[in-house]
Order: structure tokens, then sequence, then C-alpha cells
């Protein structure tokens, strides 16, 4: 049910109350009735009480706000101290406030009219001239005694009427959550409600007889707003204004403060009525909102903020050029059902639905479309904006266009499928070959050797020679074969990965391998143990070793064999005296079918193999070579 609001002016109030007297908890008057001041006319705001009027009750010349509090609603006499004129009332209690409504005591029209006093002056439901004309018709003794205590039970219940309504409009503006002050045409405060206290801070007896500037004034307020409110309120007119207000702890907040003054009877201003919200997480939420739209405005992706339905306040240039709405068909629309369409994954769009419900971030790749109908990809990433209370207020997301990344990722796709395919064409290629080639060149290295036999006494010397070098000439061709099928398959099977002693492996290569006479292969130092599939690594270091032994052209050939350990991998080298690479060629030797030497055994694979297999394991070779000198390899591998 709605709060009941009331308009009223003073005027209306002095109809009803033409004589009241409104006190604060000081007993300093801060209302006087406009009937009343005529009675009175030196009474003034801001004087004491006591010192004007004195009450019968009340044998205490100076009686306290307390004395006064015990003597509400019931009938009171007062006594002007200054010429002994009688008011008859009562007192009723007003948010720690008196407020005295009655009227004066006359037994004749004389006494009317030395006052200076018309029937204007009283309150319509007052009997008091019906009385003074029955007085002047009849004369005192004859006036009928039950009659004249039915016009006073008349009077009374009048004046409880109106007491009544008075006491409602003091409770809306006393309930309400906004704080409501009355001020004097100077701007100092007479009454203001316990909203208005708790917004500021101050105790009703600080603010009293304050101006609201005074109150509301601190080093953040806009001194040009400020002014929106002053110079309507001079000039006797409404305002309307947001503007900083102090606390008295020195704190702020900001207060809409709407001003209406309160008229009389002829039209005049007498006093000013304003009404003072506290707007702080309104003006918050929109400082939030504008700094976002700044930052937002200048980034190159597009850019949406929403409330906390989900609909769209606001969307950067980006999105528009993007989606190709303009920011009026955008702003109020849900994005999902602005943007998505048939190609939109159903399974993206509930799993946003449900982050959104959940306030929580979510960040996604999705299928938008323009407003043209034209297919797009975006990354979204987004989450939810809380005000103080934790409360979702906002969502604020970013758009990430990356149509032209999707399509190069179906290209990529497209490619390692095709290259994954032709890998396999071509392995199983180089397995058919191999089977094919290996199968006749045995065939003919075997009629070789019959031929050589059968005929060894009938064949001169260069026929054997031409035959041996045929012999040879299959040998290599068969080791070539061997090493394409080897340097095809490093990397297509599945590697057992084992603790592999190299220094025993090293050892069975020296033994199995033929190295000549002249030539001593040594290992320099204990070798470790790594992580590896043990074929691989007796390839790596058989191909080296073995290039190295062939290969060394001193009369005494050696060959060094040795590891240095760092903290996650070890360094292994092989260390020959041979002839030595040439500088322009030391990158090329890893490359295949490359060979830099004139020996019928090289078959320019081996290195291949060798770079092959360290690559495999993240490894690492290089090498230092001085012709003429001899050579050394370092392979890195990790432990």
């Amino acid at each position: 049910m709605k709060k009941l609001e009331f308009t009223f002016a003073e005027d209306v109030f002095n109809n009803l109350f033409p004589f009241f007297i409104l006190i604060d908890s000081d007993l300093l008057i801060r209302g006087i009735g406009k009937s009343l001041h005529k009675i009175y006319p030196n009474l003034k705001v801001k004087e004491s009480f006591s010192s004007h009027f004195s009450i019968q009750k009340l044998h205490n010349d100076t009686p306290n706000f307390k004395d006064l509090k015990k003597i509400t609603n019931q009938l009171v006499i007062l006594q002007g101290k200054s010429d002994g004129l009688i008011l008859r009332g009562q007192f009723e209690l007003m948010d720690e406030q008196l407020l005295f409504t009655g009227s004066p005591w006359f037994i004749s029209k004389e006494q009317v009219l030395d006052k200076q006093l018309t029937a204007n002056d009283f309150a319509y439901s007052n009997p008091l001239f019906d009385l003074l004309d029955t007085f002047d018709t009849y004369g005192t003794d004859s006036l009928d005694q039950n009659e004249s205590l039915e016009i006073l039970k008349h009077q009374q219940e009048k004046l409880k009427n109106d007491q009544d309504e008075l006491n409602r409009i003091s409770l809306v503006a006393s309930t309400n959550g906004n704080g409501v002050v009355f001020t004097e045409l100077d701007g100092s405060i007479f009454w203001c409600n316990d909203s208005y206290l708790k917004l500021t801070g101050y105790n009703k007896e600080e603010v009293m007889g304050i101006s609201t500037v005074e109150v509301g004034f601190c080093k953040y307020t806009n001194v040009d707003e400020l002014s929106k409110m002053t110079t309507p309120f001079f000039k006797g007119e409404p305002f309307n204004v947001e503007i900083v207000h102090g606390r008295k702890d020195g704190s702020f907040f900001w207060a809409k403060i709407k001003g209406q003054p309160v008229l009389n009877e002829d039209g005049k201003v007498t006093h000013y009525f304003a009404m003072i919200e506290d707007i702080t997480q309104k003006k918050e939420q929109e400082e939030r909102l504008y700094l976002l739209s700044l930052i937002a405005e200048k980034n190159i992706n597009p850019v949406v903020i929403c409330d906390k339905h989900g609909r769209i306040e606001w969307v950067n240039e980006s999105f528009l050029e993007l989606s190709e709405y303009t920011f009026e068909e955008a702003v109020g629309q849900v994005p999902g059902h602005l943007l998505q369409g048939p190609e939109t994954s159903p399974d993206t769009v509930e799993y946003l639905k449900n982050k959104v419900l959940e306030g929580k971030s979510f960040e996604c790749e999705i299928v938008n479309y323009s407003k043209s109908g034209v297919k797009y990809w975006i990354r979204l990433q987004g989450q939810a904006l809380l005000d103080r209370r934790g409360k979702i207020s906002k969502f604020f997301a970013i758009e990430e266009d990356i149509t032209a990344k999707k399509a190069l990722e179906n290209q990529k796709e497209e490619l390692l499928e095709s290259l994954a395919k032709s890998n396999k064409d071509l392995e199983d290629y180089a397995s058919i070959v191999s089977h094919d080639l290996k199968s006749p060149l045995r065939s003919i290295h075997s009629l070789l050797t019959w031929i050589k036999e059968d005929n060894d006494k009938e064949f001169n010397e260069q026929t054997l020679k031409y035959l041996t070098m045929i012999e040879g000439k299959v040998e290599k061709m068969d080791h070539l074969i061997g090493g394409i099928l080897t340097y095809a398959k490093i990397d297509k099977g599945d590697f057992v990965e084992e603790n592999v002693n190299v220094h025993q492996i090293i050892q069975s290569i020296i033994s199995i391998i033929d190295i000549p006479k002249n030539v001593d292969v040594i290992i320099k130092n204990q070798l470790p143990f790594i992580k590896a599939d043990r074929f691989r690594i007796q390839q790596l270091f058989q191909n080296i070793i073995g290039n190295a032994v062939i290969y060394v052209d001193k009369p005494e050939g050696l060959v060094e064999v040795g590891s240095t350990e760092y903290k996650d991998h070890y360094v292994f080298f092989i260390k020959d005296n041979g002839p030595g690479i040439a500088k322009e060629n030391q990158e090329k030797i890893f490359n295949v079918f490359q060979s830099f030497t004139k020996s019928d055994r090289s078959t320019g694979i081996g290195l291949s193999i060798v770079k092959k297999i360290i690559e495999t394991y993240n490894g690492k070779i290089w090498i230092e070579s001085e012709l003429g000198t001899g050579t050394t390899f370092f392979i890195k591998l990790n432990k």
C-alpha cells in the first residue's frame, strides 16, 4: 500500500488554527499564528515562550520542555504576561516540538474590537462570535448554561478533528524515507524529519535555525549547481537540483533536492518546503557507466554494456560497424536475439544463458550474424558488474572478430589432414620401394658373386675389378635405401621411454662397427643414463662414431667420446682428428643426401638421421671444426 502524501499551504493551517504557537525543546518560539501576531505584535520567532506567557496549571514560572510534555492533550490556559489576555487550547507533541492550538477568551465584542480583530481572524469553526452575540442579546445571566456547554463541546470536537488532520500530515512527513525540511524565507530550518537528520548526521538542535546551505555545503559542493537552488529560492520559485551534500562527519552524499514555496491566502511566499533524496548509488552507477563507455569507446573491439536484465544499454562504434545495426536499433535488445542465427551453437547459447543467470564471467567463441545476414565469428568475454550490496547492476562484454582467424584454422586443419595423408602415402611408398628395390639388389649381388666364383679363372684382372666395383655400388644402393627408410620412420613409430645407459651403448658400438687398425676410439669419462628409446640412441651415436672412424685421414687416428652434466641436460661430444669440415659446409652436412667426401661408403643420409632423432627429443646438435685438424660434434639432450 502506498504512503499517503499531503501538500498544504500555511494559509490553510492558519485558517484552522489562527492563534497557534510552535515551540522547540529549548522553549524558543518557532512559529506564530497570523491572528495571534495581531494580539501580540511584539511576539517574534526565536524568542523565549516563557518570557511572554505563563500557564495557569503550572505553578512554576520557568517550566522546561519536560514539564509542558506532561500537560499535552488536555485543556490548557495561557495568560499573556504583558496584558493578562487568556488563551484557551491544548499542547500537542509534534516530533520533539510542541504545538499549541486554541483561541483567546473574550467576554464581549468590545474586547475583540479593542484588539482590532475581525471575524476573519478566527477559525470558521470557532463559536466565539455566536456566543458573544448571545451575550449581547440576553446578557450573561440569562444565557442557558446547557446551550453554552453544547457550543463549547462542539468547538472542542472541531478542534480535535483539525488536530487529527495536522497529526496525519506531520506523520507522513516524519515517516518519509527521504529527508523533509521546512525553512523560513532566509533559508533557516524550523522543522525537519528524522530521515533528514539520519542523512546528514546532525541532531535536531544542531540544524534548527541554521540554513540548509550551511548544513549541506562541503568542499565537494559545486557552487554553480548550488546557485541553481539558491537563485530560485530567493525568487520564491520551485527548484529541482542534484548536488553534493555534506554530512557532519565530513563525508558527503549525492542529493536530489526538490523545493516548493508555501504560499498564504494572498499568494505570498511564507515558508519553503524541501525534500532531500539520497541518490549516491544512482550517481555512482552513472559514473561507472560513463567511465566504462569512455574506455569502451576507444576500444577497437566491439563493446556492449547491458542492464541487469541483459538488455543493451550502450554499444561502441566498433559494435555498430560489425553488426551493421544503428545505436537506436541495438539499445533495449537482448544481444542473443539480435545477433544469433542458424549456425549459432545451441550449446554455446545455453552456456551464455546460464552464466548470465548466475552472474558469473563468461568466455566463448560463437557465430553471430549482421543485420544484412553476413555470418561472422567472435570471441566473447564478459562479466557482471556488482553494486555495493553485491547485486548485479550491469553486464559488460568485449567481442573480438575472429572470422579471419577461423578461416585460417580451417585451412590449417585441411592442410594438416592433407599433409598427414601425404606422409602416410610417402611412408607406405618408402616401404614398398625399399622392399621392391632391395629384393632385386640382393639378387644382383648374388648373381655377381656366382659369376665371379664360376668364372674366376676365365676373367682377366680388369673384368674382375669391374665386377667388384659393381658389387660396391649395389651395396651402397642397399645402404642408401635402408637409410631412406630409417629416416622416413624416425618420427612415426612409438618410442619406448626407458633408462638408457649411454656408456654401455657406446661400448657396444665400439665392439660391433668396423674400426681401422690405425684408429683408436676411447671414452673420456663415465657417460650418464638418459630417458630415451635405446634403439634410437644407438642409431644416433653409431652414425656419428661410424662416420668419424671412416673419414680419419691421419696415420694415427683418434676418436674421443665424453659428456658434461648440467642442471637439466647433458652435452655429449664426439671428437676426431680427421680432415675437418669447411665452415661453409658445417650447416649443410645435416641435410639429406649432402656429402662432402669422395668416399664410396658415404650415402649422405647418416647425419640427417642423427639430426632428426635429436629433434624428436627436443635436443640440439652443432659442430666445431677446422680443416686439417678435426671435428667435434656436440649433442644436447635433456635429462
